[in-house]
């Protein structure tokens, strides 16, 4: 492997006021299932539609874990202070809505309560059999979506960016925000369907992506398994909470297949296109091994970036599963990352973005979340033990194998997402009130004894480490590879 990124500084983006990059978030998701829904839909499918927490869905999250209100849209984003934000494009896998409940419309009703993309919404999903279509009109409706927005009578912009320049054009002027196109789930490209009636064809999987390549904004990279199979790779479990609502058990915990490893060479190919990076989040165990072999087999000379765009890590070795870091309290399962994952990650010069989920960030019993929530935001302390956690291991592992440690977390929210928000970080919203509870815990860190060993890694300035996580390690990330 290469070595990793040595310490870069970018002190034109060392802003006083608060700015952050999310590496994966979904401010259209909701919006392009409310363009879906019959009669007059209102202000729901306009992406600056603004719906945040109130007292009754702030419960209704505490008891059910179910998120009823936006998290990203993007007057939330620009109320938060986001400067570059990577949007997922995700056609939903027909696996949700077709399920114990059956494929009608009791399902469609109880999908809806669950994900609030809308009724109508769920009802497509259920019918149709072509998820590449669903993804050209994801992508249209979004690139076609209000670019300005008027909040307390000042105006915010954002724009999609196709490069660097792009991105740092947006930085670089007041009140707009950068955003990268990506995508979850490499079945958009029209696989996984053979259950639903349609039988995977490669000739067609090929042109679908060499299509893509060709937009006017391509995705910078995809996330290539995701919930339910792909005909491509295995996936990990990950609908704990609904597990007997729907099955997820085809294709789980496998490796690649032939046809899998064909579309990952096409996506990294840059013979037809730009290449479209593969963000391993989802990935089953096994599909990651091998997917580490294949760059080690076959791009030993251009490595590409390896990303997860939003995970976190359980604390485990591969080589030593025994030992477990319990003082942490992270959550242990495979869909999390392994030491050695996360060393390839930072060798490679990619990010290692971190999941503001509850189900992932720790042991239950450490984000759960209180009826206090509701009268004070005290919890946000608690988030910050948790995200700092995170931040800190990977800069530990790291360090022993004489990386720096600092240049890889960075923020993958997965806001939108139909997950469970940390405690009192209900929106985007709220980001900004983790950041002083961040950099006071890197500051004990780094003035008291400490595991680390490269000067680089001990001398950092608790500020300049903060400023990593929240936004300039996604830039200098977007300086090299985009």
């Amino acid at each position: 492997m290469p070595s990793g990124l040595t310490r870069v500084f970018i002190p034109h983006l060392m802003n006083k006021k608060f700015g952050y990059a999310d590496l994966h978030c979904h401010p259209n998701l909701k919006t392009y299932g409310h363009s879906f829904d019959k009669g007059n839909p209102g202000n729901k499918q306009n992406v600056w539609h603004y719906q945040p927490p109130g007292f009754f869905t702030k419960l209704l999250n505490i008891i059910s874990g179910i998120t009823r209100f936006s998290q990203s849209d993007f007057t939330t984003l620009s109320k938060g202070g986001a400067r570059i934000i990577f949007a997922s494009l995700y056609p939903f896998e027909k696996g949700f809505f077709i399920n114990s409940a059956g494929k009608g419309p009791l399902s469609a009703w109880l999908s809806d309560k669950i994900t609030g993309i809308g009724y109508h919404r769920v009802r497509n999903l259920q019918n149709h059999t072509n998820y590449f279509e669903d993804l050209e009109k994801e992508y249209r409706f979004f690139v076609d979506s209000e670019k300005s927005y008027h909040i307390n009578g000042q105006e915010y912009r954002w724009k999609l960016a196709a490069s660097y320049k792009n991105a740092n054009e947006s930085m670089e002027t007041g009140n707009e925000i950068a955003v990268v196109m990506t995508i979850e789930g490499a079945h958009v490209f029209n696989s996984g369907l053979s259950e639903y009636g349609r039988s995977t064809s490669e000739n067609e999987i090929i042109n679908n992506i060499r299509k893509v390549k060709h937009w006017e904004f391509p995705p910078l990279f995809i996330t290539f398994a995701h919930n339910f199979s792909n005909d491509f790779c295995g996936h990990a479990r990950s609908l704990e909470p609904i597990k007997k609502f729907v099955d997820q058990s085809k294709g789980v915990n496998t490796g690649f297949t032939e046809l899998g490893k064909k579309v990952l060479h096409e996506l990294l190919s840059s013979a037809n296109g730009k290449p479209i990076f593969v963000d391993i989040k989802h990935m089953s165990f096994n599909s990651r091994k091998e997917y580490f072999d294949i760059l080690e087999n076959d791009y030993k000379s251009c490595m590409p970036p390896t990303i997860v765009s939003h995970g976190a890590v359980n604390g485990l070795s591969i080589n030593n599963l025994s030992d477990k870091n319990l003082s942490f309290g992270f959550y242990e399962s495979d869909i999390n990352f392994f030491d050695e994952e996360i060393v390839i990650i930072g060798e490679s010069g990619g990010l290692f973005a971190i999941q503001f989920d509850t189900r992932r960030i720790a042991n239950s019993k450490l984000v759960k979340k209180h009826l206090r929530s509701l009268f004070s935001n005290r919890d946000v302390a608690i988030a910050a033990d948790l995200i700092w956690n995170q931040i800190r291991y990977i800069a530990e592992v790291l360090d022993k194998s004489e990386i720096f440690g600092w240049g890889t977390a960075c923020v993958g929210s997965d806001y939108d997402g139909t997950i469970d928000p940390l405690p009192g970080v209900w929106t985007a919203e709220y980001f900004s009130t983790l950041y002083e509870g961040i950099r006071n815990r890197a500051n004990q860190y780094l003035k008291n004894p400490n595991s680390l060993k490269l000067h680089e890694n001990k001398s950092i300035r608790p500020e300049e480490l903060t400023d990593r996580f929240f936004l300039n390690n996604s830039v200098q990330f977007l300086q090299r590879f985009f």
